[in-house]
């Protein structure tokens, strides 16, 4: 997965934008629920909660294979997560990708222990584990990472720079 380093910058208002190497630290602490949004067949949103970790930069999160979530990504796996980290309203956009690889799936399950108190256990290409995962179903648990697109913070606190936009789909 190759991530920008420095991804294009656009203020929504004329206060200066936020710089996304200072701003990634705190989404990375965020610990908080987050609203993911994937589109029915139809077209209607499905919103449902998940508790995401960043991981390798990516907001990474788990769902039972057999939740409607899931079955949705599978079919459209363009979403939104929207969340609150600390002084700032996040959106996040873009497509999701499973994760798989052993290494990655450790850091996931490790991230969770973590920030969430949830200590899943990485199988062959899923998380398992005793307890179930809060807001995931019943396992066994997929993990998707995000990548990113278009990352939108609105500041609710003293910052110093105003709504942004990060736009990782074209060169800075």
């Amino acid at each position: 997965m190759f991530a920008f380093p420095d991804p294009k910058a656009e203020s929504l208002t004329g206060e200066p934008p936020g710089v996304w190497a200072q701003v990634l630290p705190h989404l990375e602490e965020s610990a908080g629920t987050s609203w993911l949004t994937v589109a029915r067949p139809d077209g209607r949103p499905h919103t449902r909660p998940v508790l995401v970790v960043w991981v390798d930069g990516q907001p990474c999160f788990a769902s039972g294979q057999e939740s409607a979530k899931s079955r949705l990504m599978a079919d459209s796996p363009q979403v939104s997560l929207a969340f609150g980290a600390g002084r700032m309203d996040v959106v996040v956009e873009g497509s999701v990708e499973t994760v798989r690889d052993p290494e990655r799936l450790g850091r996931v399950a490790r991230a969770y222990a973590e920030r969430h108190g949830w200590k899943p256990v990485p199988g062959d290409g899923e998380l398992t584990g005793p307890a179930g995962a809060p807001t995931a179903g019943p396992p066994p648990y997929g993990v998707f990472a995000l990548v990113m697109s278009t990352v939108f913070a609105f500041p609710s606190g003293d910052l110093p720079h105003g709504p942004t936009r990060w736009r990782f789909d074209v060169w800075p």
